[in-house]
């Protein structure tokens, strides 16, 4: 079926920031326990506003999370039609999941998630027998209490919900089939983000310092690095109209982001490495005073262009060092970038200038040799 909707977010630049900068918080906030090491992929405003999808090593889907992000100006989510909307919304992308044609493993399950940087208090009065008072039952999800599926929510709150959405939606006595299944696999989730995009971004950074501490030295530009893999698929429109999981062009896949991290932390440890070795190196590498400017800009955009596959030249450089580096005899990085300038221009030709060929040669190594710990 034709889903006009799957578009609507499309032009909203500033929905698709907010969807962009969650996905970011939810890999970080979990980095270690959940993503590191695992191959997913992830959409924004597709099926979902967020979707991951985890994958096993033969392309079956393992698990499925998705989130459903949503901000509120004032007050809590409470339990009336505001919420139905968006539950309902939710428990149908649920449904769509398992008719989507994605290969599934045999043990596939799906996780659906209503976030919010909102505090969600829902609350049900049950009428007691005279004379005793109406019982209140309440459920609270914020910085305390990040996470309740809908399961374990209290019975009388589970029905108020129910009852909610069946008014709203005029579904007579019981919810549709197909939805009330999803309940099961429902969670009301509290993210601790920022209102606005940019104070989003400053703690985006501060996830980035919890994790790889002084690895990355400008947090600044390693999101500015991040924020590019979603270039492509934020002004992609879903083919026909029709959300499919396996559509590449609306999708990051996790090897996309390891490789940015990658880029990341080897360029700023290699940096580092170059300001605080600067003389020494310049001394080593023949880098005259005038042209240290020169190959610094080189040296520390080497490693952007290791991955552009446009850049037929760096990554030409990049293998010959990977071939060559163990053949080196020198006791320090620039006594073996030295012999590896030999080795070169003793056997390829190069577009690059001397002083442009070094820089590069360097970056090489420093990228072969100094394999950040996000792979591992």
């Amino acid at each position: 079926m034709v889903d006009k909707t799957v578009n609507a977010g499309v032009g909203a630049q500033q929905g698709f920031a907010l969807q962009r900068n969650m996905a970011l918080f939810i890999i970080l906030d979990n980095f270690n326990d959940k993503f590191k090491g695992n191959k997913y992929f992830l959409s924004l405003e597709h099926l979902e506003d967020i979707i991951f999808c985890f994958t096993n090593d033969t392309g079956e889907s393992t698990h499925i999370d998705t989130y459903q992000s949503k901000k509120k100006s004032t007050g809590n989510w409470t339990v009336n039609q505001e919420l139905a909307e968006v539950v309902v919304k939710i428990l149908e992308t649920g449904s769509k999941l398992i008719k989507d044609p994605f290969p599934k493993s045999k043990n596939y399950h799906h996780s659906l998630h209503f976030s919010s940087n909102a505090i969600m208090h829902f609350k049900k009065s049950v009428a007691q027998k005279k004379p005793l008072k109406p019982k209140v039952f309440s459920e609270i999800i914020n910085d305390q209490n990040l996470i309740s599926s809908f399961p374990s929510l209290n019975t009388h709150i589970q029905l108020a919900i129910k009852d909610t959405i069946i008014k709203k939606y005029n579904y007579g006595n019981s919810l549709p089939i197909e939805l009330e299944q999803e309940l099961d696999n429902l969670n009301f989730l509290f993210v601790d983000m920022t209102k606005t995009s940019k104070e989003q971004e400053n703690q985006l950074e501060g996830k980035l310092s919890s994790i790889f501490g002084n690895r990355i030295n400008d947090k600044k530009a390693a999101i500015e690095t991040l924020f590019s893999l979603f270039k492509k698929i934020e002004l992609t429109y879903n083919q026909k109209n029709i959300a499919r999981l396996n559509d590449k062009n609306k999708i990051v896949e996790s090897n996309e982001i390891i490789d940015a991290l990658d880029i990341i932390t080897t360029k700023s440890k290699a940096f580092d490495y170059w300001r605080k070795e600067e003389k020494n190196i310049s001394r080593k590498l023949q880098i005259k005073p005038f042209d240290k400017e020169v190959f610094e800009l080189m040296f520390y955009s080497a490693f952007d262009f290791f991955k552009s596959n446009q850049e037929a030249e760096h990554q030409r450089i990049l293998t010959f060092v990977q071939e060559n580096y163990l053949s080196c005899q020198g006791y320090d990085e620039e006594e073996c970038v030295s012999e590896l300038f030999v080795i070169f221009t003793n056997t390829n030709n190069s577009t690059f200038e001397i002083m442009n060929l070094k820089a590069v040669l360097y970056a090489a190594y420093f990228e072969t040799i100094y394999k950040t710990e996000v792979k591992n």
